[in-house]
């Protein structure tokens, strides 16, 4: 069993060096029998000085306010003590003397961490991804507040406990009213703070990365993609409201060019060109990572492309789509999916998925020319994205076992 910290702060006073040969009061500081002294910078005759109470003696006005102030350091030094402690912290000697001279403050803390790390980034990722720094900003800030009674940590004291601790507060502790965080969130959110601390360690911030030991554990998500029956079943409806029909337009173009939503958004007539096979090609650089993107246009994208094309002179607008915003996509997509019977309920980036899986993969088409079409560093990005059903795979078995079969009756 720990024993609980020992803390004892006590006075006593030392001859100085100087002609006048007084003495200066000095402050012990004690934790578990390790100690360190502090200069109070006063100065007392040495007859003044009651050694048995280890104080001054109430003989004059200065002595009585000298005691005072000497009880109000004890105080304070008391109180930080407690605030350690209370805060569940390494506590010793030298860190309340640190704390108490001010050079704490030095130190950097884990809220401030976080906003060097997001002055960093504004330059660096994409607005949404910005977005999702700042969320988990949000949950750091709310779990220092409830765990530390300052509402922030120096990253000196930060350990393995604190982001154990963390990872509980996410998953407890829902931003937004019956909407908790699932693990694989929580994960999200993780990660973004493991790449902070180890960019504090490569800055020399902190003297260690806390995360080395920590192993980030994702549970395996099915993402959902369209078949080839439901994408026929919204490309073939009709809708009245305009804004449904437009959002319909959007994703199913989405669907045929595996581009997200946001770089739809930005699409301009100069990147749609003739290319290499006689056909009209996709070409952009995507706005998450900046890595290209060709894609040469089916049919059923270059016929929305065509369907929204301004009239000559018409300077309404500079993008190859209206514009819809995110809130409007989302909520009109989700009724999509509701009138078109689908089944599940579908976001934008399932068009991405299904152009990944059933439009090119399902069809023939290469992981390493998918991968180019949709901008991917890492391959394995991409076969997060294409992915096989069980239908294909019977067909192909059912392809193996003829081949098999033919084998068989030629060597009979």
């Amino acid at each position: 069993m720990k024993c609980p910290d020992s803390f004892i702060a006590s006075f006593y006073i030392r001859q100085n060096k100087n002609k006048r040969k007084d003495y200066s009061v000095y402050c012990c500081i004690k934790v578990n029998q390790r100690s360190v002294e502090i200069c109070v910078h006063r100065s007392i005759e040495k007859k003044d000085w009651c050694v048995g109470k280890a104080k001054p003696k109430q003989e004059n006005d200065y002595l009585i306010k000298l005691s005072i102030y000497l009880d109000s350091i004890k105080a304070e030094l008391f109180n930080i003590y407690m605030d350690i402690k209370l805060a569940k912290r390494e506590c010793s000697a030298g860190i309340i003397k640190s704390i108490y001279l001010g050079k704490e403050d030095q130190q950097i803390t884990y809220l401030q961490l976080f906003d060097k790390a997001l002055v960093k980034y504004k330059t660096e990722l994409a607005p949404g991804s910005l977005k999702n720094y700042f969320a988990t900003r949000t949950y750091l800030q709310a779990f220092c507040r409830s765990k530390f009674k300052s509402g922030d940590i120096s990253l000196k004291y930060l350990n393995y406990n604190t982001i154990d601790e963390l990872k509980t507060y996410i998953l407890s502790n829902p931003l937004r009213p019956n909407d908790p965080c699932t693990n694989n969130g929580c994960m999200k959110h993780l990660e973004r703070i493991k790449k902070i601390i180890s960019w504090a360690y490569e800055m020399r911030f902190i003297d260690r990365d806390v995360f080395t030991s920590f192993k980030i554990k994702k549970k395996p998500f099915e993402s959902k993609r369209l078949s080839w029956d439901q994408l026929q079943r919204i490309e073939c409806r009709s809708f009245q409201n305009s804004m449904l029909s437009l959002v319909r337009d959007l994703f199913i173009f989405c669907c045929y060019t595996g581009m997200a939503p946001g770089d739809m958004q930005r699409l301009q007539a100069h990147q749609i060109n003739p290319g290499a096979g006689g056909i009209q090609w996709l070409s952009y650089s995507r706005s998450k990572n900046e890595m290209p993107a060709n894609v040469p246009l089916l049919k059923p994208a270059f016929d929305l492309i065509k369907k929204y094309k301004l009239d000559k002179g018409n300077n309404s607008r500079y993008t190859v789509f209206p514009f819809v915003t995110n809130k409007d996509l989302n909520s009109s997509i989700k009724i999509i999916s509701e009138v078109c019977e689908l089944g599940m309920s579908i976001n934008f980036y399932v068009a991405r998925h299904t152009f990944a899986s059933t439009v090119t993969l399902s069809n023939g088409v290469s992981i390493t020319s998918i991968r180019q079409m949709m901008g991917h560093k890492k391959i394995e990005s991409t076969l997060h994205y294409a992915r096989t059903n069980n239908i294909e795979i019977a067909n192909e078995m059912s392809i193996a076992q003829e081949r098999m079969d033919i084998k068989s009756q030629n060597d009979s």
